[in-house]
């Protein structure tokens, strides 16, 4: 155990010790918050108005959306940072390091663990830091923010996806074997991953089959499960208790899912996510240590 926690621990060290890259790569997702509540927001605010009713105002349609994207934000970044803190295996493999463990007494899996583990705590702390600031916008900006029991709710699910996006990270990669190649990866995801979550543009604008498949991935589900503690509140607002309105909204936006005729249920993404948690930690853990070998 001592072994795992010191391999922690240099992992952890290694990607702090770039601080200004640390600090970036968190900045990056409340400069996107910030884009959405100064401006793009706006034109959801505006398609949205009309289909509301006439007592509800445009601060609630903006406390909304705003809410709905600060979501969708704290999703990526529960994969977006973990996938980062992966790239020590990267730069592992690449420099030769992997070598040196090689012919190290470090049982082999153990550094795997190190690996898989230090990426689930930097994708859980950052995600959080981002699920705290991101209120601490929304209340600025509205007024309120997600009731203490709903952020709890919240930071469990965050760990419940940094670990599955962690472990699918870990398998991904050890088919990567050069910087440029991870360099481009994670730029491709970064930018495809609000589209695939449906995070940046509601499920409800894109056609049937793209958004069957969009519901299938486990982006959406972790999207779809956020949304609930961190935006149901605000839907609530918006709609005033109109059960209708906030089903159509709901569906419109993503708080519900569905696959053909058959809903994505709250339980079986949350068991999807544990599933794929465990099965890809073992494919991972397997990819791994065939490169070490």
């Amino acid at each position: 155990m001592n072994t795992l926690g010191a391999l922690v621990r240099r992992n952890l060290l290694s990607y702090t010790r770039d601080r200004t890259a640390v600090f970036f790569s968190m900045l990056s997702s409340i400069l996107l918050l910030m884009l959405y509540f100064l401006f793009l927001g706006q034109l959801q605010i505006e398609s949205l108005r009309e289909s509301m009713p006439p007592q509800t105002t445009d601060a609630e349609i903006g406390y909304f959306v705003s809410s709905w994207v600060y979501a969708g934000i704290v999703m990526i970044t529960t994969f977006s940072t973990g996938l980062g803190a992966l790239g020590i295996y990267i730069d592992d493999r690449v420099s030769g390091r992997l070598d040196d463990f090689r012919v190290s007494p470090i049982h082999e899996s153990k550094l795997i663990l190190g690996y898989q583990l230090s990426a689930v705590i930097i994708a859980t702390v950052m995600s959080t830091l981002v699920l705290i600031v991101g209120a601490a916008l929304v209340a600025i900006m509205y007024g309120s923010i997600p009731a203490f029991g709903s952020l709890l709710a919240a930071f469990g699910l965050i760990v419940l996806m940094s670990v599955a996006f962690a472990a699918i990270s870990s398998f991904v990669l050890t088919f990567i074997n050069s910087t440029g190649g991870y360099t481009a990866f994670s730029t491709i995801v970064g930018t495809l991953l609000g589209f695939l979550a449906g995070a940046y543009l509601p499920v409800g604008l894109l056609s049937t089959g793209i958004t069957n498949t969009i519901n299938a991935l486990p982006f959406s589900w972790g999207a779809m499960l956020l949304r609930e503690p961190l935006a149901g509140g605000a839907l609530d607002e918006m709609t005033h208790g109109i059960s209708e309105a906030r089903t159509a909204i709901g569906d419109y936006y993503g708080f519900t899912l569905h696959i053909g005729d058959s809903a994505v249920e709250p339980v079986w993404a949350i068991a999807g996510l544990a599933i794929i948690a465990i099965v890809f930690t073992a494919l991972g853990s397997w990819r791994i240590g065939r490169t070490i070998k």
